[in-house]
């Protein structure tokens, strides 16, 4: 007996190691091929570029944009900047919409040059003047990596009626845009592959409603041409988006999105799926860069600013 549990913790553990090993390996692969540049003549037409989301608040619902500014850190509309609006809890932990799903309930409006109007169910809108909350001189708390000015009593407690259905227990940041040169926290673009997700969806079981793209809140979605396959994004290294050379958008290859319980969560009522889906169904084949976290999406860096509007020819550079 003790022989069998020994050989069977031994197997057990050469698996888990070969299998961290192979994401390992994949993942040194794909950083080894990154290059500093684009080539100049290496573009290949993709697709085009089907839907633009901008998220002011973190974990809020999108804008849902013909066309955006697409600055150093990401997207830009009106002076606001992508997550301009971040949530932290009692605890001091941001306010996550995979723990807090009605945060998900939240809407932006834009007023004028960094205004926002939130709105949320059975709620009074509320505005955010960012001129206002960062007139000088403001206070800067810092969070990690983060950079933060705190928000005013009224936007705490709407946040808490909105997110908690009580009047304390959240608290509403601005956060700041990073240094020039200094990324913290910030992923720029995250893009999506539709295709995959169509894929995906043939996957999951018939007791499971299809997903949308919108469920993994990337900021772009590809509709690739009826030749890219499905999780062709495995192998973007370039990016271009638009034909005018002085207002496309070339961005590099950062990471793949690595996914959680926030997929599970439904983007329309606000619920979690019972079957854990569709994450259970993603860990079963897209476990590339780590062993418990499937990939579905990209981050992608800036390489050049440029302008994004719907339809745009997208062009891609492989590993």
């Amino acid at each position: 007996m003790h022989s069998v549990a020994v050989n069977t913790w031994f197997g057990i553990s050469i698996a888990a190691l070969v299998s961290g090993v192979t994401v390992w390996l994949a993942y040194r692969k794909r950083c080894r091929s990154c290059k500093r540049h684009p080539n100049a003549d290496g573009w290949q037409h993709l697709g085009s570029l089907k839907i633009i989301n901008f998220y002011p608040v973190k974990g809020g619902a999108p804008l849902r944009l013909e066309q955006v500014e697409c600055a150093e850190f990401g997207l830009h509309l009106n002076g606001l900047w992508e997550r301009c609006l971040v949530a932290y809890d009692d605890s001091g932990a941001v306010v996550f919409a995979g723990s807090y799903p009605r945060t998900l309930s939240i809407r932006s409006v834009i007023v004028r040059e960094k205004v926002l109007r939130l709105e949320a169910p059975n709620m009074p809108s509320i505005i955010m003047d960012l001129n206002e909350l960062l007139r000088e001189p403001y206070q800067v708390l810092e969070k990690g990596n983060k950079r933060l000015v705190e928000c005013r009593v009224e936007h705490h407690e709407w946040l808490s009626r909105a997110v908690l259905q009580r009047e304390s227990g959240l608290k509403f940041y601005v956060k700041l845009k990073a240094s020039k040169g200094k990324v913290g926290d910030f992923f720029p673009v995250m893009v999506m592959h539709e295709r995959s997700v169509y894929d995906l969806n043939k996957r999951l079981s018939g007791q499971n409603k299809p997903v949308d793209c919108q469920q993994f809140r990337g900021n772009l979605v590809v509709d690739s041409n009826t030749d890219v396959q499905p999780y062709n994004e495995d192998n973007w290294m370039w990016l271009k988006i638009g034909n005018d050379a002085e207002c496309s958008t070339i961005m590099s290859y950062n990471s793949d999105c690595l996914r959680c319980i926030l997929i599970n969560v439904n983007v329309e009522d606000y619920t979690r799926n019972p079957d854990f889906e569709p994450l259970r169904t993603l860990k079963k084949y897209r476990l590339r860069q780590s062993t418990k976290e499937p990939s579905m999406g990209v981050y992608f860096n800036v390489y050049k600013c440029g302008l994004l509007k719907i339809g745009d020819p997208i062009y891609v550079q492989y590993i």
